[in-house]
């Protein structure tokens, strides 16, 4: 198969690789299309990702599966033909975390393009038990967007919205902007939406956020000296529910200043990705508030709510795709959003 390899630093090769055979557990997805994640970014610019290179990079795809494993076979639960979509992290399944029904707290888990060869090739390799069904109403490049959209079903119910709610999503990349979406459909009463670029605000308030606020941008006329202040005003002294999806400290800070009492804030990108980098809250203020602060990783029984939300509508996915680029261009695919080349929301790979 050809398969665009992970080989350096910023260096990633177009190669023929030989297809090893299946273990019994797994089944052979002819992939159709891979999203481009943050992390495939990191391990792009560092030049390795979990395990030294090579290593073929992408975890959000989708595609037909063309061959068992001699499990799957026996079981009959996958077919030849089906369309699927791939859960990239797989748990080992005995570790005291995955016995505790904590999957995505895993000691020991296989996770494609990251430990293990994943999706930017014409073929991968997925456990039989951690694919998924791709309904007919749902396209291949659609069906791309289930991981992520997953990971942030799993951060919007820690917001435990109340209908009517004032919700805060801060940051609006892809997540974020599915995150909308789903806290809109989940009851909330209004959602003000933050960020720093106009371009993907304006599409917020395309998909349904009823406040557009961007800190930097002076000349923006969603631009707001005082962010604080202006969401306390639209909400009537602070925020129900916020969900921050990016791991800038002041964004993450500011995600805490917004909230209003009773409030519940979910962390969803972190607050930077290195031991020195650490958000400041202020204690007091959040006990006199009587806040709840949460912390949201990975995707922990959540893909078959993102399938259907976006089987159903209730998440609209293909706005948020900006650029495609064949196989042979997965290095500059990485490097559009790396780059920010022509406003990215989404790129994706088509192999």
């Amino acid at each position: 198969m050809k398969a665009a390899v992970l080989t350096g630093v910023k260096k990633i090769e177009l190669q023929e690789k030989d297809l090893t055979p299946l273990r019994p557990n797994e089944v052979l997805v002819k992939v159709k299309a891979v999203g481009v994640c943050g992390s495939d970014i990191a391990y792009y610019q560092r030049g390795q990702a979990d395990i030294p290179p090579p290593i073929i990079l992408g975890h959000e795809f989708t595609g037909e599966v063309v061959e068992l494993g001699s499990m799957a076979k026996d079981l009959g639960t996958v077919k030849v033909g089906e369309r699927v979509v791939a859960e990239p992290v797989q748990a080992c399944g005995v570790c005291q975390p995955c016995k505790n029904a904590s999957p995505n707290l895993c000691v020991k888990p296989t996770v494609l393009g990251v430990n293990v060869d994943g999706g930017f090739a014409e073929y991968c390799k997925v456990q039989y038990n951690y694919i998924h069904p791709l309904p007919r109403n749902v396209s291949y490049e659609e069906g791309a967007f289930t991981e992520p959209l997953a990971c942030a079903l799993y951060g919007v119910g820690k917001m435990r919205i109340q209908p009517g709610d004032f919700c805060v999503v801060v940051g609006p990349g892809p997540i974020g902007l599915m995150m909308l979406q789903y806290v809109k459909a989940s009851g909330a009463g209004k959602v003000a939406l933050i960020g720093t670029r106009d371009y993907r605000l304006k599409l917020g308030g395309k998909l349904g956020a009823d406040y557009l606020l961007n800190t930097r941008e002076r000349g923006s006329k969603y631009f707001a000296e005082n962010p604080v202040e202006k969401v306390k005003e639209w909400s009537g002294g602070g925020a129900d529910a916020v969900i921050v999806a990016t791991g800038n400290i002041e964004a993450n800070e500011l995600g805490i200043a917004v909230a209003g009492a009773k409030s519940r804030v979910v962390f969803f990108g972190g607050a930077g990705y290195g031991p020195e980098e650490q958000a400041k809250i202020n204690l007091w203020q959040g006990t006199l508030r009587d806040m709840e602060i949460h912390y949201s990783w990975l995707s922990p029984y959540t893909f078959p709510k993102a399938i259907k939300a976006i089987s159903r509508g209730l998440v609209k996915v293909k706005p948020l795709i900006t650029h495609t680029f064949n196989l042979n261009k997965t290095g500059e695919a990485i490097e559009t959003v790396e780059q920010r080349k022509g406003n990215p929301l989404k790129v994706q790979v088509k192999p």
